[in-house]
């Protein structure tokens, strides 16, 4: 039986074995072919993470025009309807909610319903996607939200 010997890497002196891994992978072909697909992989990627955020965003802000509205149906409820004291409450919610108001349009059932009628709030705003803007492009997306109660209180 013949001896087997293993094959030597020599290395110039002065090369540290790092350097020399390195330079060895760089100089290495295999795996050229999986070059492409990573590529594809990393596009898809970005595109899903993109489309991620605007979705998320737009999920953010319904729910807090959601919120909003809920809580100022409460008030349209016991006061037998929507006025403009009522319009000033629901714009400072959207303050703290950090929406501006400006965008948002709202409206609902006028005042003075009789208890058991049906009072309803509508608001309705924009959301301006912000996955695009690198490209320069916008796409705006509506959102509305309606919510319905029962008026509470008996007018004589």
């Amino acid at each position: 039986m013949a001896p087997q010997f293993r094959k030597l890497h020599l290395r110039k002196v002065g090369e540290s074995g790092m350097r020399h891994r390195l330079k060895r992978f760089l100089m290495d072909e295999r795996g050229v072919g999986a070059i492409p697909p990573l590529f594809l992989f990393l596009l898809i990627a970005c595109i899903l993470l993109y489309i991620g955020v605007d979705v998320y965003g737009y999920s953010s802000q319904k729910q807090k025009l959601l919120i909003a509205a809920n809580e100022i149906i409460e008030v349209v409820k016991a006061e037998n309807g929507f006025d403009a004291q009522t319009k000033q409450q629901f714009d400072a919610l959207l303050q703290k909610l950090g929406i501006d108001p400006g965008k948002v349009t709202v409206y609902g059932t006028p005042k003075l319903v009789q208890r058991g009628s049906l009072v309803e709030v509508v608001a309705r705003m924009e959301y301006e996607t912000i996955g695009l803007k690198p490209l320069g492009k916008s796409l705006r997306v509506p959102i509305e939200v309606t919510v319905q109660g029962l008026a509470r209180t008996y007018i004589r």
